[in-house]
């Protein structure tokens, strides 16, 4: 199913939820009257927005956040700001009405809604946080000394994907956007390949501190500088050069990282003066005058950027995963069960750690393709000091169908750099990986990555 139809789905399943709570409250629910009646169960309570979103994607407590709301009915309401256990940490008054998108191309130049309400944002834990459990709002720590790990919330992405407002990046051609806001409602409150993995870990006691930050702010290394560990989760596709060079930077100079994504880094992207636009003009003819700069795969070498260098594994080499043809185990194959990130974990050789990915990465293979046997990884292709692969799965390539290899790897690009731990599947953070049958097992295996890393501890087997 397409994104646009999905998008489409839900919004209409939006509008028959809250037709039907409208109808009920003139008509009722026997089982609901009843029960008043009795008072043993209250009403649900019936929604007072059907959309919004804030003016940035990241905010420090103290930050004034102003927030556009699509309210279902006009008048002043009280909402809430939620975390992801569903508790109500903050209450603040808006005034709501019912609003629509603005303009003829309310994709790229925002919806255009008038603003309902602006508030303090108050002194939280770092971390994802739910406007009446719909709108996002990235909350980073109140001070700007960073914390242990990093953890990138794939808000790119989301723009891309997201057809609010009529198109996305992958609208159909010739409709496609080559440019889309982020003053607009999200396509769903988290990340389709990220929502596990961000209900997990604020339900968590650690022993280290995280901070969550959007993409846009990886364009400032020092929303980086001094943690010991970035984190990627999902699907991190759109990467400005930028972001890039701060990424790099942050692991030659020493820092840890770990990629629980899948297609990786794939697009270079740019954003307006004012940082409320993401332009992406993929194949059709960028106007920008700087070579470097245009928004093509970080792969073509017009780019001069290699992509193999920062991650070790890249979507040419691993592809599509999820076709009913592909001739691997919709899941990792263990290689090196006595690595440290299955500490506690109980695995052997060639055990199928289960996990459907939709998208792999994969490493340079000196035996590629691979039908038989173990994939051997190409030190030099990849330009690593040394590397070795944790587990792997076979693909497809996306344009020619030819076999590939996904590779769950760890790399260090030079004997002097910090250490990556590359899981190369979009599928980690989503239902498939932490939501999936191995879910348990998954829990313990990125809870391992996550410790060795962080407090560098040994990686490498070989």
């Amino acid at each position: 199913m397409s994104d646009s139809k999905r998008q489409g789905d839900r919004l209409l399943t939006r509008r028959r939820v809250i037709g039907a709570l409208g109808a009920a409250a003139i008509a009722g629910f026997p089982a609901i009257a009843a029960a008043r009646r009795s008072r043993r169960v209250k009403a649900p309570p019936v929604p007072v927005l059907a959309d919004g979103y804030a003016d940035r994607l990241s905010y420090r407590p103290g930050d004034r956040a102003t927030l556009y709301l699509n309210g279902i009915q006009a008048g002043q309401s009280t909402l809430g700001l939620y975390d992801l256990a569903g508790k109500r940490v903050q209450s603040f008054s808006a005034g709501l009405a019912p609003q629509a998108p603005m303009g003829p191309n309310p994709w790229e130049t925002g919806f255009g809604y008038q603003p309902s309400t602006t508030l303090a944002v108050p002194n939280l834990r770092s971390g994802v946080y739910l406007v009446e459990n719909l709108l996002p709002v990235i909350v980073k720590p109140a001070n700007r000394d960073n914390a242990d790990v990093i953890i990138v919330v794939p808000t790119n992405t989301e723009a891309a994907y997201n057809s609010n407002g009529g198109r996305s990046m992958y609208t159909k051609a010739p409709d496609t956007a080559p440019v889309v806001s982020f003053l607009r409602p999200t396509a769903r409150p988290l990340p389709a390949y990220a929502d596990q993995f961000l209900l997990w870990m604020a339900s968590l006691k650690l022993p280290y501190s995280c901070k969550y930050c959007a993409d846009v702010d990886l364009d400032d290394y020092a929303e980086i500088a001094g943690a010991r560990l970035i984190v990627l989760i999902g699907h991190s596709e759109y990467w400005t050069r930028r972001a890039r060079e701060n990424f790099d930077r942050f692991v030659l100079e020493g820092g840890n990282a770990l990629v629980l994504s899948g297609n990786s880094m794939w697009w270079q992207v740019r954003y307006n003066d004012e940082r409320t636009q993401m332009i992406c003009y993929k194949w059709q003819t960028d106007p920008v005058a700087d070579p470097m700069a245009r928004t093509l795969n970080w792969v073509d070498p017009t780019l001069q950027y290699p992509l193999l260098p920062s991650l070790g594994a890249d979507f040419l080499g691993g592809g599509i995963a999820d076709d009913p043809a592909d001739a691997g185990w919709n899941g990792f194959k263990v290689l090196l069960p006595n690595s440290p990130v299955f500490r506690g974990v109980p695995v052997a050789k060639g055990d199928i750690l289960s996990m459907r990915s939709h998208e792999y990465d994969g490493a340079p293979l000196l035996n590629n393709p691979v039908t038989q046997g173990e994939p051997v990884l190409d030190l030099a292709a990849m330009g690593a000091h040394r590397a070795e692969i944790i587990g792997y799965d076979y693909g497809r390539h996306y344009r020619t169908g030819a076999d590939t290899v996904g590779t769950w790897i760890a790399m260090q690009r030079t004997a002097s750099s910090g250490i990556i731990i590359n899981g190369a599947s979009t599928d980690w953070c989503g239902m498939a990986g932490l939501g999936g049958r191995d879910g348990d097992k998954m829990r313990k295996i990125i809870s391992n990555m996550l410790t060795v890393l962080v407090n560098d501890q040994p990686v490498f087997v070989t």
